[in-house]
């Protein structure tokens, strides 16, 4: 399997409640820096994901840009891949499993609790 790296890996986990807005406003920021991103959108938004999914395999590279969709199980492998930052929005019980996770790599972790 072949990886692109440009500058950093981010992985952004977003809420449910601003599904595009707290998708693709700090994706923008990833392209603009050059950053490669995988996002993991709610699941609790199926058809916000479904768009957001469309949009970014239809108009971003696919070797820099993913979304995963899917729940806990989904959620649980992304946390065992090692990422440069994970960003996340959501409640605090979440944001511990992440921060844990996000520790036994010594991975930096922007908590939006």
């Amino acid at each position: 399997m072949l990886y692109i790296r440009l500058t950093l890996s981010t992985l952004r986990y977003r809420a449910f409640n601003y599904p595009a807005q707290l998708v693709l406003v700090p994706l923008i920021g990833a392209i603009a820096a050059g950053n490669t991103a995988v996002i993991k959108p709610s699941e609790q938004a199926p058809n916000s994901a479904a768009i957001i999914t469309q949009i970014v395999e239809s108009a971003l590279d696919p070797e820099a840009y993913a979304v995963v969709n899917g729940g806990i199980p989904e959620s649980t492998e992304l946390l065992n891949q090692k990422f440069d930052k994970i960003c996340y929005t959501g409640n605090a019980a979440v944001g511990r499993i992440i921060a844990a996770a996000a520790a036994k790599h010594l991975t930096p972790v922007l908590l939006e609790l």
